[in-house]
């Protein structure tokens, strides 16, 4: 599939006449949490000619589209690529408020073109703000629980490890002040070994891992109560917010930005 994904960006290229500094893959794959017919999420982040930015009209700052697996143009509800690429400055000014979408691409490990650009990487790594990407976690795990598990008809197995990956995430930021791990089972090793979830939750997610990377994305199941309670004390508690952010300016990202764009 890496081929026909990497035909696919050149395609996009040549039609919309742009560079793409770099593509990786994001979503359950670069998790480690990918079912038998999981599709691909497929991120890339591009620049355009200079002259393309000095125009009264703003240059499009999103592109995307979908694919089935020969690489033809299909709806997205039934596509098994989906693409999706940010313009270089969308990208910068998400990163600047770090946007967890954002660091995730920086650090996928699933690189289809080209390389993460390391300035941004250091970034991400050194200068994000705990309290924002804790909050975006946290977040993340209030709309997968009160949107699919708990007032949703269609319960899955995907939708508890999205929920549990955005509790696990934040709780991991407010304990130790880096960034989680992409790969979610290391994430929980990391948890588990500095005592952060009770033992009868992580066996469950190591179950409900095994379960969704064996099955359908959309097998439907039960309600896991031992996870459902956890999850409700876990959104109801703000008592572990981190308490300071880290004191940064966007120089970094101006200077690299204009370099870019400007070479």
């Amino acid at each position: 599939m890496k081929e026909k994904i990497i035909e696919i960006c050149k395609q996009i290229e040549k039609e919309k006449k742009i560079k793409i500094l770099f593509c990786v893959e994001s979503g359950s794959r670069s998790w480690g949490l990918e079912s038998k017919d999981s599709d691909y999420d497929v991120r890339f982040v591009f620049v355009r000619p200079i002259n393309d930015y000095v125009t009264i009209n703003k240059p499009e700052e999103v592109m995307s589209s979908s694919y089935d697996k020969d690489g033809n143009i299909i709806s997205q509800k039934r596509c098994m690529i989906d693409v999706c690429g940010f313009d270089i400055f969308k990208f910068v000014k998400m990163l600047s408020s770090s946007n967890p979408t954002t660091i995730e691409w920086l650090r996928s490990n699933i690189i289809y073109l080209g390389k993460q650009n390391q300035v941004f990487v250091d970034y991400a790594k050194n200068d994000f703000n705990p309290i924002s990407l804790y909050w975006h976690y946290k977040s993340m795990c209030r709309q997968n629980y009160l949107k699919y598990l708990k007032f949703g008809n269609v319960v899955t197995y995907k939708k508890y490890l999205y929920a549990m990956r955005g509790l696990v995430n934040a709780k991991w930021i407010a304990y130790s002040k880096l960034l989680p791990q992409i790969n979610f089972n290391k994430q929980i090793d990391e948890s588990e070994e500095f005592e952060l979830l009770p033992i009868n939750i992580i066996k469950e997610l190591r179950k409900i891992i095994s379960l969704k990377k064996n099955s359908k994305e959309k097998n439907i199941i039960k309600n896991i109560v031992k996870i459902d309670n956890y999850i409700e004390s876990f959104l109801k508690d703000d008592g572990d917010v981190p308490e300071k952010k880290k004191m940064v300016t966007d120089n970094i990202l101006d200077n690299e930005l204009k370099r870019i764009v400007l070479k």
